[in-house]
């Protein structure tokens, strides 16, 4: 029973954590799978299952409120539930992805639920900002992540608490060696299909040709991940360096002109940055997405600036207009932004700033954090867990504790300081630059992620027949080795190459895509046509 409260309490933070302040993005299955590892006894095995998923999970992320599959809740309820099954580390590792792949898909029908819930909280809190009930706005605002974090806390007790008896044990011990060698190869070949969604979001016909660079630094030139993350960033520089002539982002200018002069304290500012750093998103609703938490983050300096009731319910009703983009690279720029705008007297560049600004700021933001900066230290903190190392897990976390809130506090105090000014310096097209360069660097790295992180070999052999001193000799050549002398590594690519035409050819789902990769790696493994990597020569 201990454990599954553990098991539920951690599924609570790791949703709260990707809602609100980003601490170790403990959303990532990389991060939940590890930490349940180490929950129920079992560090390596939660180790394995959630760099596995994290590597399935590269691009899938909730754009603009998107349902995907609930890979958190997955890493965890596989980890769980595999720590109970019988066998050694690799075969409870395909239970364990054999348990939270479908999890993770089945589960991601409750996500709406959470979500129309919180919709309908959204209303209460119109009718409070139309009292000037700041206690009742914010009591919704924290009310409203109790359905987000219902749905995934109470599958993960049900499922730890399945685990705590012996069924579990006992089912497994029945099921077929050949099964979990093919979830073993599936396992293996889902990376795939995460490096193929990040290639369809990428400008792949403009941009190819920089892949080959990464392949070769790792398949010819055996350098290692991080030196090929080096390589990249050299040549993203490099490239952005050369290329100035690309278009600005345009965002248009509003009518009033506005100087800041100091009425807001520097407390009222903290107060301001911390509820929005602590709680952005933890009231998103399908109505009016982010709406509800900006406002909660801009009524200390809405109750300070507006001393008359009338106003200061206006200025509530004003930013409880719908509003979304990247809380992580735009958010905070776009509330500094209005706080000083609002400091000046002009509420209407406020309301049209924040509309001007979240849609380009929420693609550059999206595209440089989660598309690219997320995948990079993801995928390197994956490839270490999957070698047994808790650098990887340790890695990812630093890297989103760190650099995630220094950015967001650096933007809202950069936005504030320029008010009106902002526009001019975003439409200069530094942010543009900055996009292009993490495009090319996302693009050198994966070219040599793939064929280190897809795992896939034939074990399929032919036989030829030679004459030595005059006599017929047969052999059985494996038609890995002869692969491997005509381009190395040359099956992780195919792969690859064949799940990104069935994302961006055949315009499958993400699920279906999954399903057939980990059928197709279920049926192969079993025949024992494929694995991971070649049977050791004796």
């Amino acid at each position: 029973m201990l454990v599954a409260l553990a098991l539920t309490l951690w599924a609570i933070y790791c949703t709260y954590d990707g809602l609100g302040p980003f601490l170790i993005y403990a959303q990532r299955p990389l991060i939940a799978g590890s930490v349940a590892g180490l929950i129920v006894g079992h560090p390596l095995l939660g180790l394995l299952i959630g760099a596995t998923l994290e590597l399935a999970a590269l691009g899938v992320y909730t754009y603009g409120g998107a349902t995907i599959p609930d890979y958190q809740t997955g890493a965890i309820v596989g980890t769980a539930l595999a720590a109970g099954a019988a066998g050694d580390t690799s075969a409870q590792v395909a239970i364990g992805l054999g348990v939270g792949l479908p999890a993770a898909i089945l589960l991601s029908a409750l996500d709406p639920v959470g979500k129309i819930i919180t919709t309908a909280l959204v209303h209460r809190a119109d009718g409070y900002a139309a009292d000037g009930n700041a206690r009742g706005l914010a009591v919704i605002h924290w009310v409203s992540l109790v359905p987000w974090v219902a749905v995934r806390a109470i599958p993960t007790f049900l499922a730890a608490l399945a685990a705590s008896g012996g069924l579990v044990k006992d089912i497994t011990a029945s099921i077929p060696a050949g099964f979990v060698q093919g979830m073993t190869l599936a396992g293996s070949l889902l990376p795939a299909v995460g490096f193929a969604l990040l290639l369809g979001m990428m400008e792949l016909s403009r941009y190819w040709y920089l892949l080959l660079i990464g392949f070769v630094a790792f398949a010819y030139l055996h350098v290692p991940l991080l030196g090929i993350a080096l390589i990249g960033v050299a040549v993203a520089m490099l490239f952005v360096t050369l290329k100035r002539d690309e278009p600005a982002i345009e965002v248009p200018e509003t009518a009033e002109e506005s100087t800041v002069d100091a009425r807001l304290t520097k407390q009222d500012l903290r107060r301001v940055f911390r509820r929005y750093f602590w709680s952005s998103q933890i009231s998103w609703n399908y109505e009016r997405m982010q709406a509800l938490g900006f406002a909660y983050s801009m009524e200390p300096v809405l109750r300070r600036l507006y001393p008359e009731k009338a106003d200061y319910v206006a200025g509530l009703q004003r930013h409880l207009q719908f509003f979304n983009t990247s809380v992580l690279v735009g958010g905070p720029l776009i509330l500094g932004s209005s706080v000083a705008l609002e400091e000046a007297g002009t509420p209407k560049s406020a309301a049209s700033t924040k509309v001007a600004l979240m849609g380009p700021m929420a693609g550059i933001g999206d595209t440089v954090v989660f598309a690219l900066y997320n995948s990079i230290v993801f995928t390197m903190g994956a490839s270490w867990a999957l070698q047994g190392n808790w650098l990887g897990p340790a890695f990812a976390a630093v890297m989103v504790l760190v650099p995630y809130a220094l950015i967001r506090r650096w933007q809202f105090g950069f936005a504030y300081r320029e008010g009106k000014r902002l526009a001019g310096h975003l439409a200069a097209g530094a942010l543009a630059r900055v996009a292009q360069g993490a495009t090319v660097l996302g693009f050198v790295v994966l070219g040599g992620f793939i064929p280190s992180i897809v795992k896939v070999v034939t074990t399929l052999t032919y036989r030829q027949t030679t004459t030595v001193q005059g006599q017929p000799v047969t052999q059985a050549v494996a038609i890995q080795d002869r692969l491997d002398e005509l381009v190395p590594f040359l099956l992780p690519v195919l792969v690859t190459a064949g799940v990104y035409l069935l994302t961006a050819k055949a315009r499958l789902r993400p699920v279906w895509i999954i399903a057939i990769v980990v059928v197709a790696g279920v049926i192969l493994g079993w025949l024992g046509w494929f694995a991971p990597s070649a049977p050791a020569k004796g």
